[in-house]
C-alpha cells in the first residue's frame, strides 16, 4: 500500500508512523486501500472523515481503530488541532513468534474479527498509556535494522495488542454487537474457526445457526461486504496454512483433517488460493526441511 511516505523498509513485518511527522497541519486523504496487513490507528484532535469496511466515522478526539487484512479503508483528514497527534501502525502475525498466523490473532484479539465496531474512545488514561506505547514503538523502529532481532518490536506490539483487548473489552462488553447482522456474523466466523471443513457448505452454517442461507449471506454480506463462501474459503486457507507451518503432519493428514479426502483435491484447492501447492508453501517456509 502506498501511504505517500517516503521513507526506507526496515522491517517486511512491521511499519509505525506519526502523522504529524509526514502530513503537518495540512489536509490529506489516504484510499480507499487494501494490504495484506493488520492496522492500529490511533488519533487525537483531528477532524476525519473515515471508512473501514462498511462503518463512517468521524472521530475527533482520542480514537482507536482497527482494520483486517483485505478491508478496505479510507481516511480523509480535514484539519487539526494545535495539540494534534496520531500513529498508524501495520504488520502482519509473522512478528509476534507465538502468533504465526491469522487465525490465531482472530481468535486471540476480538476487536480484529470483521463483525466488530472497528473504532473505541478512549479515556485519559488509556490515551497516555496508548501514546507512551506507540511512541517507544516508533523509536524502537527507527532504530531498527534490517536483520536484527525483532524481539522487542514482537514484545512491544503484543503487550500493546493485550492493553487495546483491555480497552476493548472494558467498552463494548465481550462482544459488542451493534445489530442482528453483527451477532450473526461474529457467531458464523466462530464456526469457521472452531469446526470449518472443506464438506461444510453455507447452508450447513445457516443449519447450525437455526437460520435460513439466505439470511445468513444477507447479514455477512451487509457487515463484511463479502459473500459467506469467500469467507469460508479464506478460513479454510489459514486453517491448511496454520496446519502446514505448526504442525509436522503429512499433506495427506491436512487433507484429512480439513475434509478434503483426497489428497489431489486438497492440493488443487490450495494452489487455486494460494498460487502455489501444499508442498511448495511448505518448503519456501523459513528453516523448514520437511
Amino acid at each position: 500500500m502506498d501511504l505517500g511516505i517516503s521513507e526506507p523498509v526496515r522491517n517486511a513485518d512491521f511499519y509505525i508512523y506519526r502523522i504529524e511527522d509526514h502530513f503537518g497541519q495540512e489536509q490529506f486523504q489516504i484510499g480507499p486501500y487494501k494490504h495484506s496487513f493488520f492496522e492500529l490507528t490511533y488519533g487525537s484532535g483531528h477532524d476525519v472523515d473515515c471508512k473501514i469496511g462498511a462503518s463512517s466515522f468521524k472521530p475527533l478526539k482520542d480514537s482507536l481503530s482497527f482494520a483486517t487484512p483485505y478491508q478496505m479503508s479510507s481516511w480523509k483528514v480535514n484539519s487539526f488541532t494545535e495539540d494534534a497527534v496520531g500513529y498508524m501502525i501495520l504488520f502482519k502475525p509473522q512478528l509476534l513468534h507465538n502468533l504465526v498466523h491469522k487465525v490465531d490473532l482472530y481468535k486471540k484479539y476480538p476487536f480484529f474479527n470483521l463483525h466488530t465496531t472497528p473504532m473505541i474512545t478512549l479515556n485519559a488514561a488509556q490515551r497516555r498509556t496508548i501514546i507512551e506505547l506507540m511512541g517507544q514503538m516508533l523509536a524502537e523502529h527507527q532504530n531498527y535494522r534490517a536483520g536484527e532481532d525483532t524481539g522487542v518490536l514482537a514484545a512491544y506490539l503484543a503487550l500493546l495488542l493485550e492493553k487495546v483487548k483491555r480497552f476493548y473489552t472494558n467498552k463494548n462488553g465481550s462482544q459488542g454487537f451493534t445489530n442482528r447482522a453483527e451477532e450473526i456474523t461474529f457467531q458464523f466466523e466462530n464456526l469457521l474457526k472452531e469446526n470449518g471443513t472443506y464438506t461444510m457448505k453455507v447452508s450447513d452454517y445457516a443449519s447450525e445457526l437455526s437460520i435460513s442461507p439466505v439470511y445468513l449471506s444477507e447479514a455477512i454480506k451487509e457487515v463484511t461486504g463479502r459473500a459467506p463462501l469467500h469467507l469460508i474459503q479464506e478460513y479454510l486457507i489459514l486453517q491448511a496454512k496454520g496446519l502446514l507451518q505448526q504442525s509436522t503432519r503429512t499433506i495427506s493428514q491436512i487433507s484429512y483433517e480439513l475434509g478434503f479426502g483426497e489428497v489431489s483435491n486438497f492440493a488443487r484447492y490450495f494452489k487455486k488460493h494460494t498460487g502455489t501447492t501444499p508442498n511448495g508453501y511448505r518448503k519456501e517456509l523459513p528453516g523448514t526441511d520437511l
